[in-house]
């Protein structure tokens, strides 16, 4: 019998991880909560996911010393995965509560809602993703309506303005506003939805997303 992949899960103590870990676990992988720091060589995937606020987490990554483990595992090219905050605190900055430095693996900054034109501030709810690149995620034709068609999970006020648009394989919208829903580098994938909350089409996404990565 194969062995599962092991997903180590960054706890930064401020959001429920046990919906990340059952989906993990659903799609296949054997689930490890990291709470500080820890060598990443054993893991076959980190993943960093979070709702709140992002100065909050990078203090907490800080802290418990598990912005380390995350630098390592991007430098060696591990296969990471960001979720939600988890994508946000990837890049350089926030502008939440003030100007707060981000890991700065992806170029660009967060930004408010509150300053373009959008139909909802603080976004809740179900929302579509344009995939940029459809072969990445959609590796069989028979999954293609499925993902294509259905909308996913959101909860945010803050957005990714990337800098890089080569980045960008999925973009959603909030009013007139475009903005980045999935980026990739390399085996770094980040979603500013939910997968694991966004039912059947969430987890099928995401286990193509870790597939092909």
């Amino acid at each position: 019998m194969m062995k599962k992949p092991l997903a180590g899960i960054i706890n930064i103590s401020i959001n429920n991880i046990l919906s990340i870990k059952r989906a993990l676990e659903y799609i296949g992988y054997n689930t490890l909560i990291i709470n500080e720091y820890e060598n990443i060589e054993k893991f076959d995937l980190i993943v960093l996911p979070g709702v709140g606020a992002f100065k909050e987490a990078m203090n907490k990554l800080i802290e418990t010393n598990q912005l380390k483990s995350i630098e390592q595992a991007l430098q060696k090219n591990k296969k990471f995965l960001g979720i939600c905050l988890g994508m946000q605190l990837l890049f350089e900055k926030s502008e939440e509560f003030g100007l707060t430095k981000g890991i700065g693996f992806f170029q660009g900054n967060v930004e408010n809602f509150n300053k373009h034109s959008v139909d909802q501030e603080t976004f809740i709810g179900w929302n579509r993703v344009k995939f940029t690149n459809e072969k990445y995620f959609i590796d069989k034709k028979s999954i293609k309506k499925d993902l294509l068609n259905n909308a996913f999970y959101f909860i945010h006020s803050y957005f990714v303005k990337c800098r890089n648009q080569d980045i960008e394989v999925g973009i959603s919208s909030n009013g007139k506003l475009n903005f980045s829903s999935i980026v990739k580098h390399k085996k770094v994938v980040a979603f500013q939805f939910h997968p694991e909350k966004s039912g059947k089409s969430g987890l099928l996404l995401l286990s193509n997303a870790l597939k092909n990565l």
